[in-house]
């Protein structure tokens, strides 16, 4: 297994086959992540942002390779491949847990016209992302995936778009750019457990959407559960295909 660059990173993109999530985009234009492959001119690679993204032929020895280095660490494997499918669900055993994911339509979604958003209670502000809500994220288990993809603060700053709902300046739910390509943002979203079901990741991913928008450019919206894929299609996005993720956790 080789890290890959330049013309290699070029020739895996056929690889990853159907497979639409704007993450392994940001891939393969080479602007975030890392993609490894099992030769200079690959017939099986992996892109690797959070996410592991397989394609291509099985390939033991890649395979083994690919685990020893990510070895004691949690992320999500994606392929089409099933016999890499198996080989992961074999390998890992009860770490490994099949998710249902669900990926929408590339295309701008059609926020309702006379949508509703019920206005904050008494202390609670939908903020733009600034650099203490950048730290603040970083620190705590539930937002971390928020900002972790970028270099710094002034990566994300810079690259980046996020809006969240602060209460007394601390930060209880966001939307972000979990990783961003030429075309657009891949759209996170996460609220702090004790400040759930009150509407607020419907209100910080609305304006996140907006201002995306305005921005030219397109906001997508990989669900990772059902619920995801109701507060996603209940802000004008359309459901593309559903398919299997490989959770791995410690």
């Amino acid at each position: 297994m080789i890290r890959l660059n330049g013309e290699q990173i070029n020739k895996t993109a056929s690889l990853f086959g159907g497979i639409t999530d704007t993450t392994l985009k940001s891939c393969l234009e080479r602007i975030m992540g890392v993609v490894y492959g099992d030769g200079e001119s690959p017939k099986t690679a992996a892109a690797v942002l959070g996410y592991i993204f397989i394609g291509g032929e099985y390939n033991e020895k890649f395979l083994s390779d690919l685990f020893e280095l990510m070895k004691g660490k949690e992320f999500v494997i994606i392929t089409e491949n099933e016999r890499i499918q198996s080989s992961v669900i074999d390998y890992y055993g009860e770490r490994c847990t099949i998710q249902h994911r669900f990926e929408t339509v590339k295309k701008i979604p059609s926020l309702p016209k006379t949508d509703y958003i019920s206005p904050l209670a008494d202390g609670f502000e939908l903020r733009c992302f600034n650099e203490d809500m950048y730290k603040q994220s970083l620190n705590e288990e539930w937002s971390k995936d928020f900002c972790e993809n970028f270099k710094s603060c002034e990566d994300f700053l810079k690259n980046g778009l996020g809006y969240g709902i602060v209460y007394g300046d601390k930060l209880v739910c966001g939307v972000t750019s979990y990783t961003y390509y030429s075309g657009g943002y891949e759209v996170i979203v996460a609220t702090k457990p004790e400040y759930r079901r009150r509407g607020f990741a419907r209100a910080a991913a609305r304006e996140f959407i907006m201002e995306t928008i305005r921005r030219g450019k397109l906001p997508s919206w990989d669900a990772a559960h059902s619920a995801s894929l109701r507060l996603a299609e209940s802000l004008g996005y359309e459901l593309d295909y559903e398919y299997i993720g490989l959770k791995i956790t410690g």
